[in-house]
């Protein structure tokens, strides 16, 4: 079994409770003509400012949470589908919505330190006009512009773009699916504490890429520089740690 396995049973056992409470769950599989970025295209960072939001996604007033989970085991995926908890954007019932997202992969090929790989994958396919997206921990804030508001922006459109990118962008994933929750904080607060979980194990899967060197230094097999990497705090507290306890045996 992979490390992941047991939290997409959970995040299954989340979704049939939410339905059996009676909140809204609508899912959709993956469409002929949904857009994917094309290899080598260059996707537009969106910023959208306060006064040109439509719809605000998560952020500092409302609940939030992501997390990404994969397995070898693509029968534990529906390939392309994304569901959603709750209304979506060009439903208009609020302009400040509670956001989760949970981004699941399947593939024989990923390893562990390919999550940073996945988690890059899904930066560049949400990179579209009109939608900006900002991470940090475990939070996420996105916001609608209105231009994509009335462009007919929908979570369901992101998903598709999302899972037929992580299909076609990375080599050797068989399987992609994204669920999205903007049902109620309670809901999204509820899939938090997986998601607590879910990076409590990404961490230290991440910290497995650190191997000494011959000198006893630390050195990192990730293809990214330190500045590009969102595991440096990760690191930097490894390292620390491991020279406190050079110090205290000298």
């Amino acid at each position: 079994m992979d490390p992941f396995d047991q939290y997409i049973a959970l995040v299954r056992e989340y979704v049939d409770q939410r339905s059996s409470m009676g909140r809204p769950v609508r899912h959709w599989d993956a469409r002929p003509d949904s857009r994917a970025v094309k290899h080598g295209e260059r996707p537009r960072d969106s910023l959208v400012l306060k006064e040109n939001t439509a719809v605000e996604l998560g952020g500092p007033e409302t609940a939030s949470c992501w997390f990404t989970l994969w397995t070898g085991n693509t029968s534990l995926l529906s390939d392309g589908r994304t569901s959603l908890i709750g209304p979506d954007v060009p439903d208009g019932l609020q302009s400040r919505l509670p956001f989760g997202q949970v981004t699941l992969v399947a593939s024989e090929s990923l390893q562990e330190h390919s999550l940073i790989e996945i988690e890059r994958a899904l930066h560049t396919a949400e990179r579209i006009p009109g939608y900006s997206v900002r991470r940090t921990g475990g939070k996420v804030w996105a916001r609608v512009s209105h231009d994509a508001f009335d462009g007919g922006f929908s979570l369901q459109a992101l998903g598709e773009r999302v899972t037929q990118h992580l299909r076609t962008g990375l080599p050797g994933v068989d399987a992609a699916e994204i669920l999205f929750v903007t049902s109620c904080e309670e809901d999204v607060r509820a899939l938090e504490t997986i998601g607590a979980q879910v990076r409590k194990l990404s961490h230290d899967l991440r910290r497995q890429r650190l191997v000494r060197a011959a000198d006893g230094a630390l050195e990192c097999q990730s293809t990214l520089s330190c500045e590009e990497c969102p595991d440096r705090p990760v690191c930097d507290d490894i390292r620390e740690l491991i020279s406190v306890r050079k110090k205290s045996t000298t």
